[in-house]
C-alpha cells in the first residue's frame, strides 16, 4: 500500500475532519447530534484516503443498500468534486463502485441487505459504516470479523447517539475497548451551518427533550418514559405553541429554590374554580444561574404594570439560606426585590409528600378544564412535564426522580407548588393535604 503525495483545497473542513484525518486506531467512533458534519468529514476523510494509497479497498455500509443511493453515493461524489478530484474518479453505476483510475483505489457502497451482503469482500482496508446506529450488534461483529488479514484497518462508525441502551453505548463506551478513538460533534462544530438550520436545531427544545438532547447537544438519548409521574400529561391536550399574556389578570408567580439554580414559573388563571370556560395558563418560566435579585429583576421588566402573588417552595420559608442576607429568608427579598406588600404572599407552611402531590397533580391535569403551558414562554417546564418519571430506586411511593444533570425538575417543582397552593379544595377532596414532606 504505497503512500502518494496529494494536494487539495485545503478549505471547506471542519474540527470533525481535522479530529478523525491522522487517526490510527481499529476504530474511530464519529458521533454526536444533527448537521455537525460527522458523515461531510468521514466522506471526506474516506476520499483524501483512497487518494493518498495505493490499490487500498474502503468499504461503505448502511443497513439499506437503497438509502445510499439517495444520500451516500452522491455525498462522496460531491466530495470527490469540491477537493478538486473529479477526474480521478470513476463511478460505476451498476456496481456501485467508485475507483481512482490512477492509483487503483476503490470505494464500495454496499448495503447490509444486499443479496451477498459481505461474503464477496475481502482483503478491506477500511470500512465506514454510515447510521450505525441502524445496525445491529451482530452485524457489526460480522464487520469486524472480516476485517483482517491486513496491518492498520480501521472501520469508521458515524451515528446519532439515539438511545442510551443501544449496543453501540455498550460496548464502546461503558466498557474498555482497546484501539479505540470517539469524538463528539455537535451542530456547533459546524462552521458551514446556516442560520436557519441552527434555529430549527435550537426550536427542538421547546417541544421535544429527548429528540433535542440527541440531535443539538450530541447526547445519549433516554429510554421511553415507561413510569410517568405524571401520567395524566397529554401534549395535544396540555401545551400551545403560544399563550396570550392577560393585562387584566394578575400573575402568580410560583419559585423553587437551589443553589444553581433559583426556578419561577409565571401563571394566569380564572378567579372562578372548575367552570368549563376555567383555565389556568403557565406563561413563561424564569430558570438561570443569576442572584435572586437579578431574577426578580427579569420578572418586573417582563410584567411591569402587573399584580405580583408569590407562592412557592416550603423551604423559602427558613432564615438559613438566602443569598444576600444571613438572616433573610427568600420571600422576604423576593417581596423586597419585587416591591409587594404581604398580603400578596400566599405561602405554604410545608410542601406535600411526592406521593400526594402527585395524586394531587394528575387528577387536575385529568379533570380541570384548560390546563395548559405555553411551549414559547415554559419550554424546559413542558420538557419537565413530558420526561417526569417516577424514581425506582427510592423506597418511598410516587418519589420524583431528580439529579443535577437530565432530572433536574426545578421548574416541575414549581408547578407542583403552585397546585398544592391554589387548588387546596381539589387536595381536600382526596384526603392529602395533611402529611408534610
Amino acid at each position: 500500500m504505497a503512500n502518494n503525495t496529494v494536494t487539495f483545497n485545503p478549505k471547506g473542513f471542519t474540527s470533525v475532519f481535522h479530529a478523525i484525518r491522522d487517526v490510527k486506531d481499529r476504530f474511530i467512533i464519529n458521533y454526536g447530534g444533527t448537521a455537525s458534519s460527522k458523515s461531510f468529514s468521514a466522506a471526506q476523510n474516506e476520499v483524501l484516503k483512497t487518494c493518498t494509497y495505493t490499490n487500498i479497498k474502503t468499504l461503505v455500509i448502511r443497513k439499506v443498500g437503497a438509502t445510499l443511493r439517495d444520500s451516500v453515493i452522491p455525498s462522496f461524489r460531491s466530495r470527490i468534486q469540491e477537493l478538486g478530484f473529479g477526474k480521478l474518479f470513476i463511478y460505476s453505476k451498476t456496481e456501485r463502485i467508485l475507483t481512482n483510475n490512477r492509483n487503483g483505489s476503490q470505494i464500495i457502497f454496499r448495503g447490509l441487505d444486499d443479496p451477498d451482503k459481505l461474503k464477496s469482500f475481502e482483503g478491506l482496508n477500511r470500512i465506514l459504516v454510515e447510521e450505525a446506529a441502524e445496525l445491529e450488534f451482530e452485524d457489526f461483529l460480522e464487520l469486524n470479523r472480516r476485517a483482517r488479514g491486513r496491518d492498520n484497518i480501521q472501520i469508521t462508525l458515524t451515528f446519532n447517539p439515539v438511545h442510551e441502551e443501544h449496543w453501540l453505548k455498550k460496548h464502546f463506551f461503558d466498557q474498555d475497548v482497546e484501539d479505540k478513538f470517539h469524538f463528539k460533534s455537535t451542530y456547533n462544530d459546524n462552521p458551514f451551518i446556516t442560520g436557519k438550520d441552527r434555529e430549527q436545531i435550537e426550536w427542538m427544545k421547546r417541544y421535544d427533550h429527548n429528540q433535542y438532547r440527541v440531535y443539538a447537544l450530541g447526547e445519549w438519548g433516554l429510554r421511553t418514559n415507561t413510569m410517568p409521574w405524571l401520567f395524566a400529561f397529554d401534549r395535544e391536550r396540555h401545551l400551545r405553541p403560544t399563550l396570550p399574556f392577560l393585562p387584566s389578570y394578575p400573575i402568580h408567580l410560583s419559585f423553587d429554590f437551589n443553589r444553581e439554580p433559583v426556578s419561577c414559573v409565571a401563571v394566569q388563571m380564572s378567579p372562578h374554580r372548575g367552570a368549563k370556560d376555567s383555565f389556568v395558563h403557565f406563561i413563561k418560566e424564569f430558570a438561570a444561574d443569576v442572584q435572586l435579585k437579578e431574577l426578580c429583576a427579569r420578572i418586573r421588566t417582563a410584567f411591569p404594570s402587573s399584580i405580583l402573588y408569590v407562592t412557592g417552595d416550603a423551604s423559602g420559608n427558613r432564615g438559613d439560606i438566602g443569598f444576600d442576607h444571613r438572616h433573610s429568608t427568600y420571600y422576604q427579598m423576593i417581596r423586597s426585590y419585587l416591591g409587594i406588600s404581604d398580603r400578596l404572599l400566599h405561602l405554604n407552611p410545608r410542601n406535600l409528600m411526592h406521593h400526594d402531590s402527585r395524586q394531587l397533580i394528575n387528577m387536575l391535569f385529568s379533570d380541570y378544564p384548560n390546563i395548559l403551558i405555553s411551549q414559547e414562554g415554559c419550554p424546559l417546564l413542558a420538557n419537565d412535564c413530558i420526561i417526569a418519571t417516577v424514581d425506582d430506586e427510592s423506597s418511598k411511593p410516587g418519589m420524583l426522580k431528580k439529579d443535577r444533570h437530565m432530572y433536574k425538575m426545578d421548574l416541575f417543582d414549581a408547578l407542583r407548588y403552585f397546585f398544592q397552593t391554589y387548588f387546596k379544595d381539589y387536595a381536600d377532596k382526596v384526603g392529602v393535604l395533611g402529611r408534610a414532606a
